[in-house]
């Protein structure tokens, strides 16, 4: 797998965690998004037959649309917020007094700022709507596709190590929540490409579970 069609594969995992455009929506529903995936997970020689929940066949794009409403929009609690800093605490800096310092749960920690810094060396601009959240999943899939555009490997392995390592906690919460199916396959693909990558190119040991395999 080349880092051109990488690139493109981040790019794809990247769509899954917008919310869902119509053009997206019948992408899905015609089945192209499956044959897509059905292809690089022949070229990875793992078996296809779990993707087939990338397919919804009935109002593709209001049934989506919906979920992830309800998954990542809320208003109705315990929504889920695809952003790394909510994941983790918000700040290991020892000088740091803030009494939200060592907690988990908010927005603008540290891994946002550091996100922050890396648009700002490649002169990338953040998209308005994610201008609180610079470290949600969909912009750093999106990250991660530049670094493979440009063949920065060594700044791959770094950003695998220091930012995409809070996929398996994501991936846990959306399949407790997620009632459709489509983004509980769609998170068990990326957790499971990104774990691999990870594997791949010698980031820190994270265990790579079996694909659409909980535990």
């Amino acid at each position: 797998m080349n880092e051109v069609f990488r690139a493109d594969l981040y790019a794809q995992l990247s769509e899954f965690f917008k919310e869902p455009t119509e053009e997206f929506a019948d992408d899905v529903a015609s089945g192209r998004l499956l044959c897509y995936f059905k292809g690089v997970f022949s070229t990875l020689k793992i078996d296809a037959s779990p993707l087939a929940g990338l397919v919804v066949h009935n109002d593709a794009h209001n049934l989506l649309r919906d979920e992830y409403r309800r998954l990542f929009l809320g208003p109705l609690p315990h929504y889920i917020v695809p952003v790394e800093s909510v994941y983790k605490r918000w700040s290991n800096d020892p000088e740091c007094k803030l009494v939200i310092a060592g907690e988990k749960g908010y927005l603008m920690g540290d891994p946002a700022m550091d996100m922050i810094k890396r648009y700002q060396v490649h002169g990338i601009v953040i998209p308005y709507q994610y201008s609180s959240m610079p470290d949600h999943i969909a912009l750093e899939l999106e990250y991660m596709a530049f670094l493979c555009r440009n063949a920065l490997q060594n700044e791959q392995r770094e950003f695998l190590d220091s930012h995409l390592d809070w996929i398996n906690s994501l991936s846990d919460d959306i399949n407790e929540k997620d009632n459709v199916g489509f983004y509980s396959t769609a998170v068990e693909v990326t957790r499971y490409l990104i774990n691999r990558k990870r594997q791949q190119i010698g980031a820190t040991t994270l265990q790579v579970r079996a694909p659409f395999r909980k535990g």
